[in-house]
């Protein structure tokens, strides 16, 4: 068989360890059948012990079929870390035997190897055992008159015949023996594989019904491992930033709105002190106005996390969000007038926060006002057939920062946004891949647009 060729990848992350993998193996919920692929028989055995030691520790029966290695390397391996192997075999936790007298004994029979995994795995249960886990090298297959697509054929059919069997199966593939297309067809029937040390959720697994009728004939299998594992580095590394942002975002709010309403309280019983000049009520009230702004924002932040989470995207008739956005921020501030135009009989494809960012859009055109009775007029239009405008005008001006920033979808030291409102308007609109504008905006009149795609009624 032809060699599957190694390719160069760049490496961006630390490369895992035998107990890394262990603990991988421990921390996640796995399918009943994952593949090893390994270039060294070091790489196979310290795979094959983290899977086995794991097994042992978490309370199920193991098993190891033997073909390339000897028990000897096994049991050897087993110490290394740490494993009482003859108290382990003695009482029946840890069983290794010849792969091909399990596979081959009678000739290869898909059929009876089932009912033989499935009986062995419920006499574990029997024995006491939370299940059986089973590792095999899968170089037997080379023994055999079978081609490697029958072979293949009996992991999809497993799967299919067994899905609540209380078995975990390693099929281990050498990628020095297996070629390019037996490796990729291997790909195709595990749901989670082990490669470089690392647990990885497999992109390319086919469910079994859907298995045979698939072509994999132009698949590239080295290719398929990479990405495997750099999306599962990536989805990692993607898990642990959210998880500090989360922590670090929680902490920063709680203590700013724990804080501020402190330093507001204070700031408040100071100020009715009656000895006070006119000039430092004045400066107490500017402080007072800066601290609620400062609390106002952090609850903002909150919502904004609640909102822009995993959200779903769907078709929405847009004149009754609008009505209750304005509905809403009338009874808030009773002084505003609040026009309307447009809507009726549209239907728009948006995040299920829309109403969340109408009402922001419309309380961001009341509150930048310097009046008291603000007037915002909202309106809808249809350009064309695909899309829907929903357009928020009001007195006043949104700064050229402010709209550079939005725009690039970043922000910098020097370059940064005042707050969040228009931000959240921002992710909610996009989410459902619309966009927002600011068409014209001049000194005397602000301009939010909203595009967002219309769905046919």
């Amino acid at each position: 068989m032809e060699r599957l060729e190694a390719q160069s990848v760049p490496e961006t992350t630390r490369q895992a360890t035998a107990a890394d993998l262990r603990a991988e193996l421990g921390s996640h919920d796995l399918p009943r059948h994952l593949a090893l692929f390994y270039r060294s028989n070091e790489a196979q055995l310290a795979a094959t012990t983290a899977f086995l030691v794991e097994g042992l520790q978490s309370g199920h029966r193991c098993v190891y079929l033997l073909d390339v290695n000897t028990a000897g390397d096994i049991k050897s391996a087993l110490r290394r870390a740490n494993i009482d192997v003859k108290q382990r075999i003695d009482a029946g936790d840890l069983v290794i035997r010849d792969a091909e007298e399990v596979y081959l004994e009678s000739g290869f029979d898909p059929s009876e190897m089932i009912t033989t995994l499935e009986t062995e795995a419920n006499a574990s249960v029997a024995d006491g055992y939370d299940g059986l886990w089973l590792a095999g090298e899968n170089s037997w297959c080379f023994h055999t008159d079978q081609s490697f697509d029958h072979i293949v054929d009996f992991e999809a059919d497993f799967d299919a015949a067994c899905p609540d069997l209380p078995v975990t199966a390693l099929c281990q593939y050498d990628l020095d023996r297996f070629n390019g297309t037996s490796a990729a067809k291997a790909l195709r029937t595990h749901e989670q594989i082990i490669y470089r040390n690392q647990l990885c959720k497999n992109p390319f697994y086919i469910p079994p019904e859907d298995y045979r009728s698939t072509d994999s004939s132009e698949l590239n299998a080295q290719l398929m491992l990479e990405q495997a594992y750099s999306l599962t580095n990536a989805r990692r590394d993607i898990d642990k930033r959210e998880q500090r942002l989360g922590i670090v975002n929680r902490v920063l709010r709680h203590n700013i709105r724990n804080d501020l309403n402190l330093v507001k309280g204070t700031l408040e019983l100071v100020d009715e002190t009656e000895s006070l000049s006119a000039e430092s009520h004045q400066r107490l009230a500017i402080a007072i106005e800066h601290a609620e702004s400062v609390i106002e924002m952090a609850e903002k932040a909150r919502y904004v996390q609640q909102t822009t989470g995993d959200t779903t995207v769907e078709p929405q008739q847009l004149a009754p969000l609008l009505k209750t956005a304005i509905e809403e921020a009338t009874a808030d501030y009773d002084s505003a007038d609040i026009q309307f135009s447009g809507a009726d009989g549209v239907t728009v494809l948006a995040d299920e926060n829309l109403d969340v960012a109408l009402r922001e859009a419309i309380e961001n055109g009341i509150i930048h006002q310097e009046t008291d009775s603000p007037t915002v007029i909202v309106s809808v239009s249809t350009p064309n057939e695909d899309t829907v405008e929903i357009e928020i005008r009001n007195e006043g001006s949104i700064p050229d920062l402010e709209q550079s920033t939005l725009e690039k979808g970043a922000e910098t030291p020097l370059a940064h946004s005042s707050g969040l409102g228009l931000w959240l308007i921002k992710w909610i609109v996009e989410n459902a891949h619309g966009s927002i504008d600011f068409p014209d905006s001049n000194a005397d009149e602000a301009r939010l647009q909203i595009e967002l795609y219309r769905v046919p009624s």
